[in-house]
Order: structure tokens, then C-alpha cells, then sequence
């Protein structure tokens, strides 16, 4: 399994350049073809059964554990390989303009193959994918999480709302040409500078077809990792630009001596856990109040009403993920515009249109990822605090910290590395006292 190893991560670096090529705006159109079908050992899926194989004739805990995720990167590639018809097509729809109805028609499609797709490969539907790719998640009782979080968050919600300067923005003190600037600032103390992080490429540039929300990805983990941003003002875009740095960063400093399985494989919660834990720093009334000159309760009212907004935006998306998650094999998706506008009223106070639901739902479960993140990211912030004060920001012992945990990749799940930490279990009550 070796030379296949090596093949699995040639191939993932080619996809992942080709889609961040597209990402940034320097390529049109989303070729994958060309990779998938050179690679064919690696996304064929024959070489699934003897994975499997080999992860069940383990003896070793930790050696069943590596080759059990060489064995999902496998059924990972040839899902991909499935859906790249799809992919392809939306993305150029997507470019020509297409109406939210005629989107909305083709990820429906995809939705449906995605798990026919999965159901040939040994999942009985795709919640059962997505609890094999999070073992330690518990995904089913996120529901219930998800459903706690939106009712005992509604009076912190109102009270946010109501709160003077909740609807601040910071746009003038946070100037587009100051994001950058900011993040440094931050990061400086904790010796996190962007410049030393080994193989970190920054894309700050506007261009035609480019994301515009900042986003990390990486071809190549360590070694070709990309940090992209789009210039704009403002309190949220600076938040997000954090949150970005903070997976890039981790994704820089992982630590090249990892297995493959331990550097490109692993839960899908764990990035976003230390982006959540960088926006969380950004929010510091004492830092927020430095970069912009506003007063520390005025900025601390704005962020905690936009954090909110967010999460709960996010619980509302996860009872809808859930869903999508537990249709048969083949089964179009249906009727779910009206849930999704109908939970996007309840947490923020007006609907989202019915049209944008597979947009920005899916049974991949992102939204659940964001959660359990963010749960994880109160957790680091808060143990920042306990260790180096309440300013750790200015801490190289933060930093130092922070490395230790990046340098150990895909290692652990999010719950694992709370108990590795000595911090509590992930739960909606983490969000909660997070934000009281």
C-alpha cells in the first residue's frame, strides 16, 4: 500500500491546486477530469476493498486507525471522482450566470447521485459516510444540540440585538486596506506571523472570479498552503479573515514527518476548531478596541451580536444538513426550501430564501463541522486565557501553544484533542457559556 500511498497524495495535491486555481480566479474553469482519470488506482475504487481489508487485519489501535482513514481517503476520492460530472457543470453555470432556480436543479442532482455514489461504496446513506469521517462526533445527537442551541440562545440573541452599538460595522475604522494589517498586529504578539510560517502563500489580490470571503487551502499540507482574501471593510470581513488564517496556520506548521494520514486525512471539524479559536481572539474587546480606536463594550456588543448571528444561523443549517444526510440512496431532495426559510426566521429573524437551500446546506455536514469548531475554538481561547492571561494575544507562550497543536495535523478528532487538553466535552453549553 505504500506506492498507492504516495499515488493518493499526488493525486490530492493536483485536485486541490486545480480547485484553488479556480478558487483565486486564475482559471476559469474547474478541469478535473484529466487528473481523476491519471489516477485512476487512487479513484477507480478497486483498490477500496483491499483498504478495508488491510485496516481489519491491523493489530495495532493506532495502526487500525491509520489505515482505517487511508480507507475512507480512498472511498473520498472515488466520491469525488463520481461527482466531478456535477462539479464541473455547476461551477459553469455558476460562472455563465445561471438563475438560483437552475442551481438549485443541479445540486439537487448532485445530492442524489452523491448518494447513490456512497451507497456503491458501502454507506448506507450519507450520514453514515459523514459519521465514518467523524468517529468521536456522536453526529446524530447534534440534532438535539443544534435544537438546544437555537432555544436557549434566543433570549442572548434579543438581548444582543438590543444592545447599543450591536449594529456597528466597523467599516470606517477597518478599512479594507487595514485587514491585513490587523491580522498582523495579532499575530505579531504571539510570534504567528504570517511571513514565518513555513510555506504559507498570501493572496490579498482582487480578481474577476475570485471567492470573495477569505479562505485557506493547501495543495500540498505542509509545504504549499494559501491564504486568500478579497480587499473589503469592516468587522466581519476582518472576523473571517482570522478565522482563515487561523486553518492556514494550522496547516502550515503541521508537522512534515506526519503520515499522509495524519497530515490530509482526518476529521473535517478540526480546522475550522482553530479558525473559530483565532476569531474568537479578534473579538477581544481590549484587541478589538486597539485596531479600531472604538470603545472595548462598543466593539464587544457588535462582535458578540455578529457571533451569534452566525452560530445560530449555523444550528439552523445543521437541522437541515441532518435531513439531507438520511435520504435513500438516489433520492432527490424535496420540500426542504421551506424548512430552511422557516429555521433562518427563527434564528435571525427573517428567512432565507427557500432557493439558497442547497446552496448553503448539504449532507456533508459543513455547518456541523462549524459548530463542533466552534465549541472547540471557545475551549482553545478560553485555555489561552487560563495559561497566558487575558490578554494572549500578546503572549509568545500562546503562540508556542498553538504551534504544539498545529504541528499535530489530523492527529486528533475535535473531541479527542478536548480531552487531551483536559477540556470539557463539545456541546451546545460550550457555545452557550462562550457567549454569557
Amino acid at each position: 500500500m505504500a506506492e498507492l500511498r504516495e499515488r493518493f497524495e499526488s493525486w490530492r495535491e493536483a485536485r486541490e491546486r486545480a480547485r484553488l486555481e479556480h478558487a483565486l480566479g486564475l482559471s476559469s474553469e474547474l478541469e478535473l477530469e484529466r487528473i481523476d482519470d491519471a489516477f485512476g488506482d487512487v479513484t477507480g475504487g478497486s483498490a477500496l476493498a483491499g483498504a478495508r481489508a488491510e485496516a481489519e487485519g491491523a493489530r495495532l489501535g493506532s495502526e487500525r486507525e491509520l489505515r482505517r482513514r487511508f480507507a475512507l481517503g480512498l472511498a473520498q476520492a472515488a466520491l469525488a471522482r463520481a461527482l466531478r460530472p456535477h462539479d464541473e457543470r455547476i461551477a459553469a453555470r455558476v460562472s455563465a450566470g445561471a438563475s438560483a432556480e437552475q442551481l438549485d436543479e443541479l445540486r439537487a442532482e448532485r445530492i442524489a447521485a452523491r448518494s447513490a455514489a456512497l451507497a456503491g461504496l458501502g454507506f448506507a446513506n450519507a450520514r453514515a459516510f459523514a459519521e465514518a469521517l467523524r468517529p468521536d462526533a456522536g453526529v446524530p445527537g447534534w440534532a438535539a444540540q443544534a435544537e438546544r442551541f437555537l432555544a436557549e440562545s434566543d433570549r442572548d440573541w434579543r438581548e444582543a440585538c438590543a444592545a447599543p452599538g450591536a449594529e456597528s460595522t466597523f467599516a470606517a475604522e477597518l478599512p479594507a486596506a487595514h485587514a491585513r494589517a490587523a491580522l498582523d498586529f495579532a499575530l505579531e504578539g504571539m510570534r504567528l506571523e504570517l511571513s514565518r510560517a513555513p510555506g504559507l502563500r498570501i493572496d490579498p489580490e482582487p480578481r474577476a472570479g475570485k471567492l470573495p470571503a477569505p479562505f485557506a487551502g493547501a495543495p500540498r499540507i505542509p509545504g504549499d498552503v494559501w491564504l486568500a482574501f478579497a480587499p473589503a471593510a469592516g468587522s466581519e470581513v476582518v472576523a473571517a479573515l482570522f478565522a482563515a488564517a487561523g486553518e492556514g496556520l494550522h496547516l502550515a506548521h503541521t508537522s512534515a514527518s506526519l503520515p499522509v494520514e495524519r497530515r490530509c486525512l482526518g476529521d473535517p471539524g478540526l480546522g475550522p476548531a482553530f479558525g473559530a479559536c483565532l476569531r474568537a481572539l479578534f473579538a477581544d474587546p481590549v484587541l478589538g478596541a486597539t485596531l479600531t480606536g472604538a470603545d472595548p463594550a462598543h466593539f464587544a456588543a457588535a462582535l458578540r451580536r455578529q457571533r451569534l448571528a452566525a452560530l445560530r444561523l449555523a444550528a439552523a443549517r445543521v437541522l437541515v444538513e441532518l435531513r439531507l444526510a438520511e435520504l435513500a440512496p438516489a433520492e432527490v431532495p424535496n420540500g426542504f426550501g421551506e424548512l430552511h426559510a422557516e429555521l433562518g426566521e427563527r434564528a435571525v429573524g427573517r428567512p432565507r430564501p427557500e432557493l439558497a437551500v442547497l446552496a448553503e446546506c448539504g449532507p456533508a455536514l459543513q455547518s456541523l463541522d462549524l459548530l463542533r469548531g466552534a465549541c472547540l475554538g471557545a475551549y482553545l481561547e478560553g485555555h489561552l486565557r487560563a495559561r497566558f492571561g487575558r490578554e494572549p494575544w500578546k503572549s509568545r507562550g500562546a503562540g508556542e501553544l498553538l504551534r504544539e497543536l498545529f504541528d499535530t495535523g489530523t492527529t486528533y478528532t475535535p473531541e479527542a484533542l478536548a480531552r487531551e487538553l483536559s477540556l470539557p466535552p463539545l456541546s451546545a453549553s460550550a457555545l452557550l457559556d462562550a457567549e454569557r
